[in-house]
């Protein structure tokens, strides 16, 4: 379905609103008429023929600044696992589905072509090559329970439509069925254990931080795919966990219509910035970055980048 993004967000490079609790407002902003589109068109001049020697050099570099070492290991594992519990539940063109050694074993030479950032994320890297086997089996059998009642079981897709009260679509890509998520747990570096690593805990609710995140992120699934209950599945090497609207408060409609709700009043100030800003500088100009925010732990190169926008370097 195409959807006409108005022009006073689109001069922006503004094109959907995403997870209000994924990052602050301003990298928010950051991210979508600035970062993204130079990455865009580095990749882009690498790829065309037509573009010269000097011309690559330059896109090389700004992809060293602006892209380069972003990834770690954790995000690295949830991709490389989500390949191998897609190559073994969701059907080809021919119906058929990987064995599950075969999909782990797709899953385990993605993550080992990750090139970690440095050695402590290189350590996280062999530990979770030797957990991958076990989070795949764990992920795949949560799943299959949270997807138990689905007759046709369907991959990522976006969802992208307009919520009420807003003129820019709000843009979300569910995982599994249209509505359910997978998340992946590792074992974490620790001082204090023997092993120098302490096992994956597994959430017992959805009220943490982290999870809270995860169920903004569900309130968006619910919100574009007619309101259909979600699930969030969490997988680790000892074990899996389903939630879903039947063990899960946050998941039930009231819930998520109140996230909707507070969803859409963060949206509202956001597009009242981009109609107030005339151009990039103005735009980032009206907002503040919390530094101290998860989502501003980057590369010393993008955080470089940032400063100086906001004239802090």
């Amino acid at each position: 379905m195409l959807l006409d993004i108005p022009d006073w967000s689109a001069r922006h490079g503004f094109t959907g609103h995403s997870n209000p609790r994924s990052k602050d407002r301003a990298k928010d902003l950051l991210e979508k008429s600035v970062i993204r589109p130079q990455i865009t068109k580095a990749f882009d001049t690498l790829s065309d023929k037509q573009s010269t020697d000097k011309d690559k050099l330059l896109a090389r570099h700004v992809l060293h600044r602006l892209h380069d070492g972003r990834s770690s290991s954790n995000m690295e594992g949830g991709k490389a696992a989500q390949t191998s519990t897609d190559l073994r539940l969701i059907p080809d063109e021919h119906g058929n589905t990987l064995e599950l050694a075969e999909a782990t074993q797709a899953g385990i030479e993605q993550l080992q072509f990750y090139k970690p950032k440095d050695s402590e994320d290189a350590d996280k890297k062999a530990k979770y090559l030797d957990e991958f086997a076990s989070v795949v089996e764990h992920a795949v059998l949560g799943l299959q329970e949270a997807m138990a009642g689905d007759n046709r079981i369907l991959g990522e897709i976006q969802l992208k439509d307009t919520l009420p009260g807003l003129a820019v679509p709000y843009d979300t890509r569910p995982d599994y069925v249209r509505r359910g998520d997978l998340k992946t747990k590792w074992s974490s570096i620790s001082s204090k254990s023997k092993t120098g690593w302490m096992s994956a805990r597994l959430p017992n609710s959805l009220t943490g931080m982290f999870d809270m995140n995860n169920v903004f992120q569900c309130a968006g699934f619910w919100a574009l795919n007619g309101k259909r209950p979600p699930f969030l599945v969490y997988a680790s090497a000892s074990d899996y966990r389903v939630f879903t609207p039947e063990n899960a408060p946050e998941l039930r409609d009231d819930y998520l219509q109140d996230v909707i709700q507070e969803t859409i009043s963060h949206c509202k100030v956001t597009e009242n910035i981009l109609r107030a800003a005339t151009n990039t500088d103005e735009l980032l100009g009206l907002v503040s970055p919390d530094w101290r925010a998860l989502c501003w732990r980057e590369t010393q190169t993008y955080l470089d980048e940032a400063k100086k926008i906001w004239s802090l370097s």
